[in-house]
Order: C-alpha cells, then structure tokens, then sequence
C-alpha cells in the first residue's frame, strides 16, 4: 500500500465507519465500470457516505491529497459517466437515499441522489404524477444518476 493511500485511508477512517470503506481488491472489482463494460479502472478505494456533510468532507480529502473522484449512483449508465479514474476514489451516494420533501403545489421533489426512481413515483402517484425518464430503468437507476 503506498503512503498516499495510506494516508487518504487514515483521514477517511476518521469520519466514515470502516463497513463504508471499499478497499479490498475483490470487493473493487464491482466498481471499476458502470453499464458501460468495455472501459474498466480499478478504482483505489470506494466510500459510501450517509450525508452531505461526509461527502464535503471526503472531497477536500481528495483535494488535500490530489486524488481524483467519481460520483456515483447505481452503475448503471451506458455512457460511462460513473466510471472510476486510475488512483481516483469512487463516491457511491447510494446510501443516501431519503427523499426530503415533496411540493406538488410546484411540482418538485426534493430528494437524496441515492433514492431510486421508482420511490419518487410513489412519492407522487397519489396526486396522479409519476417519474420516468426511463420506465425501463424504475427499479434500479437513481436521481443522482439521471441529473
């Protein structure tokens, strides 16, 4: 392990719990490409934060170490918009999942870039309102990932 990564760890460690610290080479493995298979980058580490706040605070990490980052949702995309670059940090915001508020009155939800698409149909259904940039992708795809 270089120093680098040692380091980058030490600080990530001091504000996530270690179960949102990816690191081990078999468990990368399911992060080094999104939809889009034939590009493929193990990524040097993934960290799955809870709040925005940690997000903030693993960012100026990757900037005080000048290591590159990702953001990702599910993985899904066919474009390759998640993919990891070489020594970079994937950002998985899968666990942050809430939606916040919903403002019929403006048509407007207010939501985590973690929550599936499928739960903001449900969250507006009953006033007759439904989100589907891609049905086919209701049960899988986040909003982070749509934006």
């Amino acid at each position: 392990m270089t120093n680098k990564k040692i380091n980058v760890l030490k600080d990530l460690e001091e504000i996530l719990d270690n179960r949102y610290i990816i690191r081990s080479d078999s468990e990368l493995i399911a992060y080094e490409c999104d939809g889009l298979t034939g590009y493929k980058t193990k990524p040097l580490l993934v960290v799955l934060p809870g709040t925005s706040h940690e997000v903030s605070a693993i960012i100026k990490i990757c900037n005080k170490y000048s290591v590159p980052f990702v953001a990702r949702g599910s993985g899904t995309g066919l474009s390759g918009g998640a993919l990891p670059v070489e020594d970079g940090i994937v950002i998985s915001l899968s666990r942050m999942n809430r939606i916040i508020d919903v403002d019929i009155e403006n048509q407007r939800v207010t939501a985590e870039p973690g929550v599936i698409n499928v739960e903001v149909t449900k969250a507006v259904e009953k006033w007759g309102y439904y989100y589907a940039p891609d049905p086919s992708s209701q049960i899988v795809c986040t909003i982070g990932g749509n934006v």
